[in-house]
């Protein structure tokens, strides 16, 4: 394993950084988008931007809600002085078998560390410094986590047991900063044919997992039962979805082999039904995209994503944004194994609305470009739309407070990537920081594949998969993930 900055791919030649420069003079003449130049610095790439003013204290403190260091955190983010940006974290691999895969679920952040999954372990390096932080080995591999993080900086994961015959059961509590494993559990989960592994998420002081024949609830604190589900008659659970509510999907077969499906909110601390909607039969799969408000990904016909469904909060229908046959996309991991039913990518939810993006397009002089569209999940009808530019594209990633932040990356090899937040209200843009990542580690910005964390102004890229690969007899070091943050 290594850690912090590699020796290339964030340094370039003199000579290509020049090139560049001239290039981006002559392309952009739009003054948000002006590079002044571009510094390699003790092997940090810097891309130097305008001045940014930041955000004010007070603004900052106006925006944040109040949270319990046991819920599920919403951070709400400062924009940095500075808009030039550099790696501060970087996790590698030089263990993987040659032309074998090796799964490396989970990517979290923390002001103090990033934190990846890989195969048995978990691995973190330090924030700016991108020394190893710690690292913990496994019983077995990840099998099932969380993206959701709590205010204090805690994650769940499963991993399976070597002890009995690779179960997936072994559901297990962390401390990010330190990686001290808080507390472990043994699931009920065994292993039904293809049916899938358990999964699991987060509300606040509770820690959910699901698998096909139940589901329970175990206190944050001391890993405790709170209660346990089981799923009776020919209905089994999907999988849970947390943050601010806990809603389970419920998959019922038919005897042609499809399912119907209901979604139904739990009570995290009793484990009691509050509610259950059910989705129209003949819709192939569906996925819990956000818990509050409610809404869902459905798959109608056999191209993915078709629909978005919005429900109350006493889970009835309200309304339905069609994708127009992929003018709109939503990606949203199908994989039979891993139930992670809130797994989608390129959307967001906040402010009633919900945010998603147009299918890549060629405009003029063959200029790939996308926007992203918000629609109202009262009436579906579109509100705000914000365009990538030429040569660009754009991605929503979440919201902080009521505004949405969002990844923007070139498409012509010149234009930098940026982290910038998107005003629904006013439709203004305002830029975190600009920053280039070469071929090496590109593959991580890949937002239909990679893990896309924002936290304490950062953004960090994780790889799902890696696969190994030898150079002259010695490992090639694979890139599990990495982060960028303001040189300012």
């Amino acid at each position: 394993m290594s850690f912090g900055p590699p020796p290339s791919p964030f340094t370039q030649s003199q000579r290509v950084a020049e090139e560049r420069r001239s290039r981006r003079a002559k392309v952009w003449g739009f003054a948000a988008l002006v590079l002044v130049a571009v510094i390699c610095v003790g092997g940090w790439f810097l891309i130097a931007g305008l001045p940014g003013s930041g955000d004010s204290e007070a603004d900052s403190k106006a925006a944040v809600a109040k949270q319990a260091p046991d819920d599920v955190r919403e951070t709400v983010e400062k924009r940095p002085s500075g808009t030039a940006g550099h790696m501060v974290a970087s996790v590698q691999d030089r263990g993987a078998k040659p032309d074998q895969n090796q799964e490396t679920p989970g990517t979290w952040a923390t002001d103090k560390v990033l934190v990846k999954g890989n195969g048995d372990a978990l691995e973190a390096a330090e924030i700016n410094s991108g020394n190893e932080a710690w690292s913990q080995d496994l019983a077995g591999p990840i099998c099932a986590w969380t993206k959701h993080v709590t205010v204090d900086g805690r994650t769940a994961i499963v991993f399976k047991d070597k002890k009995e015959d690779g179960a997936c059961n072994q559901l297990a509590f962390f401390d990010l900063d330190t990686g001290k494993k808080l507390w472990q559990v043994v699931i009920p989960w065994k292993e039904f044919g293809f049916a899938g592994f358990p999964n699991v998420t987060m509300t606040r002081g509770v820690v959910s997992s699901a698998w096909v024949k139940g589901s329970s609830g175990y206190d944050m604190k001391s890993g405790k039962l709170l209660w346990e589900r089981k799923e009776t008659g020919k209905c089994r659970a999907g999988g849970f979805a947390g943050g601010k509510n806990l809603l389970l999907r419920i998959d019922c077969p038919t005897a042609n082999y499809e399912s119907i499906y209901k979604i139904a909110r739990i009570d995290p601390l009793t484990g009691e039904e509050r509610w259950r909607y059910s989705v129209s039969e003949g819709v192939g799969l569906v996925f819990i995209v956000s818990s509050e408000p409610a809404v869902l990904a459905v798959a109608a016909g056999e191209a993915g994503v078709s629909d978005l469904i919005s429900l109350d909060e006493k889970g009835k229908y309200r309304a339905t944004v069609r994708l127009d046959g992929g003018h709109y996309e939503v990606n949203c991991d199908d994989a039979i194994v891993y139930s992670a039913v809130d797994d989608c990518s390129d959307i967001a939810v906040g402010g009633d609305q919900v945010f998603i993006t147009s299918g890549e397009e060629i405009g003029g002089s063959s200029h790939q470009t996308n926007r992203i569209v918000s629609f109202d999940l009262g009436t579906a009808k579109p509100v705000v739309k914000f365009e990538a530019g030429p040569d660009q594209l754009i991605y929503p990633v979440r919201m902080s407070g009521d505004k949405l932040l969002a990844f923007r990356t070139g498409t012509d090899n010149y234009a930098p990537f940026s982290l910038v937040r998107l005003d629904p209200r006013t439709g203004k843009e305002e830029p975190f920081f600009y920053f280039t990542v070469l071929n090496e580690a590109k593959s991580l910005t890949y937002t239909k594949f990679s893990d896309v964390v924002v936290e304490n102004g950062r953004i960090f890229f994780g790889s799902n998969m890696v696969r190994g690969e030898v150079v002259k007899g010695k490992p090639v070091p694979q890139w599990l993930a990495f982060g960028v943050g303001s040189a300012g």
